[in-house]
């Protein structure tokens, strides 16, 4: 004798007209079913290779704690077992078939999930699946980093494309293409911008007046792809990506040291590197704006400067 097939997850099909109990019945059905998950939907609009109609029929997954029969789960429907298969793919798939989302569905009829009814929040559900599905395989993450890496993707389309944990699993191979990146685009520049001088604008003026706004509106009417506003006092470089336009905004006198800053807006050293907190930064500096509320003699003033006479004004 044939041993009965055991099994804890399984689909119910069967058409309106034929359902052995009312339709309105199916809920309570499922919830004394000691089913451990049960989600099922009305197909009522699929239609068959001529496109003619298909008969509505509702498709019920039922996922047990324990393994079950058939004939055990055709029972509880009060209905015959050649209407139940045992559901060998994941439930998730099984979840994704009740609205058409698995591969083989994917050209038939797209049903709302919230036409789902389940044991469970079945939209939050489906939104994880999906999220699921749609990630990246470990092949696609190198091909992406690959690109990254060869500058055919930002790295913020590289998040886009792998998402935030995949950023943080390769964080280290990632800064170190950054580095890398960096260290190449510094070298473009110092062949492109030889022998021109970077150029220092001091914009100064009264809290509030719009310094940093009317500087903002020429450089995205200019280089609108190409500067960059830094504001952090503590760490004005932190952000910084190799942009040649740079707007050091609020520049206080002790935010650098007096000889820091010289050589930071030094016009004919053009190979040199910004200060930032855990690593300094190549310098990529066509021009420089700077704006504070200190006019120039006063900042060189509040400045603490050991020796005026060798660091004069």
């Amino acid at each position: 004798m044939k041993k009965a097939v055991r099994a804890r997850q399984f689909m119910y099909t069967q058409d309106i007209e034929h359902l052995p109990f009312k339709q309105e019945d199916l809920k309570e059905l499922l919830e004394k079913s000691n089913a451990e998950q049960w989600a099922y939907i009305l197909h009522d609009k699929d239609v068959n290779e001529k496109g003619e109609p298909i008969r509505p029929h509702f498709h019920v997954i039922l996922k047990f704690k324990d393994a079950k029969t058939i004939s055990r789960i055709a029972k509880l429907f009060n209905d015959q077992q050649q209407y139940v298969e045992v559901w060998h793919n994941t439930i998730n798939n099984g979840y994704s078939y009740l609205i058409h989302e698995t591969t083989n569905a994917k050209n038939k009829h797209h049903y709302d999930p919230s036409e789902v009814v389940a044991s469970f929040d079945f939209v939050t559900r489906i939104k994880q699946i999906r999220e699921k599905v749609n990630k990246p395989s470990r092949h696609d993450i190198e091909n992406f980093i690959d690109d990254y890496s060869n500058e055919q993707l930002t790295k913020e389309e590289l998040q886009e494309k792998i998402g935030v944990l995949e950023m943080a699993k390769h964080k280290t191979l990632l800064d170190h293409i950054e580095d890398i990146l960096a260290y190449k685009k510094h070298q473009r520049f110092l062949k492109d911008f030889k022998g021109q001088k970077c150029t220092t604008y001091w914009i100064w003026g009264s809290s509030g007046i719009g310094k940093t706004k009317l500087v903002r509106e020429v450089l995205e009417e200019l280089h609108p792809n190409n500067f960059i506003i830094l504001g952090s006092q503590r760490d004005h470089f932190q952000e910084y990506k190799g942009q040649e336009f740079i707007v050091i905004n609020d520049l206080r006198p002790n935010d650098y040291d007096y000889g820091q800053l010289l050589t930071l807006l030094d016009p004919w050293e053009i190979d040199k590197m910004a200060p930032a907190r855990y690593h300094d930064r190549y310098l990529n500096a066509r021009s420089i704006y700077i704006t504070t509320p200190y006019d120039p003699l006063s900042f060189y003033f509040e400045c603490n400067i050991s020796n005026q006479v060798v660091d004069s004004f």
